[in-house]
C-alpha cells in the first residue's frame, strides 16, 4: 500500500467511477483500475461493489476513505505549516463563488490580502450550489462563498460571513403611469426576474430571499447572474430583488425606485470541506470580506 494507490482509491471513492477518477487524475482508466485492484489484494479486502456504470463503497471501503482523507488532510496541514513559515504565503488558492460575490465583495479583501501575501495566486470558479459542494468534497477548490449556508451535506462545514441589505427595485418606466405602488400587494403584480440556476430544484426557496410561498410574485424571467437582474431592472423589463449598493447611483438619480415589500437580505456564507486544513491567511481574508459586507 502506497500513497499513489491511496490517492487513486480516494478519487474513485469520491467520483463513484474509475473513468471519472482517471479524468480527474489525468491518467488512464486501466491504470486507476489496476492500482485499486493491487490495493485490494494487499489489504485482502474488497473496497468497492462494482456495477456496470458506477461503483459504490463497501463497509471496508467507507472506513478506508475516512482514514485516507484524514491522512491527506494531515499531509496538507504539514505542507501549509511549512509554507506558512516561508515568505509569500500560500502559492495558489482555488475559490468557489458566485458572480456578484466575486465582483463586489472579494476585490477589497483581495487588495488587503495581496498586500501581506503578494506571491499568492487565486483561481475563481463561478459554481452553482451542487457543483460547489461536489468540488469542495473532492478538493477541487479550497473554499467557497455562497448565498446561504443550508447545504444539506455533513461533509461541508459552513460559517456565516454577513448579510447584504436588499430591496425590490424597478425602473420608473415599468410602473403603471410611473406611479410607485403603495402596497406590497401591488408590487406582486409587476413582472419579476428571479434567480434560478440550471438544474435547480424549483421547490427550493429563491436565493434572493423573497418569500414566494407566502407572497407569490409574477416571475416572468429566470436568470442565473445578478448583473442580468440589474440590467433587466434598468431597462424596464422587470422588477427584481437587488442588494442596495448595486443600484445606489441609479436610485439617487431617480432612474430606479425602491418598492414596498417584505424585509429582505442575502446572507453570505463561507464553505469548506469538513476537516480540510487551510492556510492561516484565509482567516484574515475572511475577516476582510466580512468588513466589506458591513461597509455596504
Amino acid at each position: 500500500m502506497d500513497l499513489y494507490q491511496l490517492r487513486y482509491f480516494l478519487e474513485v471513492a469520491r467520483t463513484g467511477s474509475f473513468t471519472r477518477a482517471a479524468e480527474a487524475l489525468h491518467v488512464t482508466t486501466p491504470a486507476v483500475s489496476r492500482s485499486v485492484t493491487l490495493l485490494e489484494r494487499s489489504l485482502k479486502k474488497s473496497l468497492f461493489t462494482r456495477g456496470p456504470r458506477h461503483v459504490s463503497l463497501t463497509a471496508d471501503g467507507a472506513y478506508l476513505k475516512t482514514q485516507v482523507e484524514r491522512l491527506y488532510d494531515l499531509v496538507e496541514e504539514t505542507r501549509l505549516q511549512l509554507e506558512g513559515a516561508a515568505p509569500g504565503g500560500p502559492a495558489f488558492l482555488r475559490v468557489g463563488s458566485r458572480e456578484m460575490i466575486t465582483n463586489y465583495l472579494l476585490a477589497p479583501a483581495l487588495r488587503s490580502f495581496r498586500g501581506a501575501h503578494p506571491e499568492t495566486r487565486f483561481g475563481f470558479h463561478e459554481l452553482g450550489p451542487r457543483d460547489m459542494a461536489d468540488a469542495l468534497k473532492k478538493d477541487w477548490i479550497d473554499f467557497a462563498f455562497y448565498y446561504h449556508g443550508e447545504v444539506p451535506d455533513h461533509d461541508i462545514e459552513t460559517r456565516r460571513v454577513g448579510e447584504l441589505r436588499s430591496h425590490v427595485y424597478a425602473a420608473k418606466s415599468l410602473l403603471p403611469k410611473g406611479r410607485v405602488p403603495a402596497t406590497a400587494e401591488e408590487v406582486l403584480k409587476l413582472p419579476f426576474v428571479a434567480p434560478r440556476y440550471f438544474r435547480a430544484d424549483p421547490a427550493e426557496p429563491s436565493v434572493d430571499g423573497f418569500p414566494d410561498q407566502r407572497l407569490p410574485r409574477d416571475i416572468r424571467f429566470e436568470a442565473e447572474f445578478l448583473e442580468t437582474h440589474r440590467r433587466f431592472v434598468l431597462d424596464g423589463l422587470a422588477a427584481a430583488v437587488l442588494p442596495d449598493f448595486v443600484v445606489a447611483e441609479e436610485e439617487k438619480s431617480g432612474r430606479v425606485v425602491r418598492l414596498p415589500g417584505p424585509k429582505l437580505g442575502r446572507e453570505i456564507w463561507f464553505l469548506k470541506r469538513r476537516g480540510r486544513p487551510l492556510p492561516a491567511g484565509v482567516d484574515a481574508f475572511l475577516r476582510e470580506v466580512g468588513r466589506t459586507l458591513r461597509s455596504l
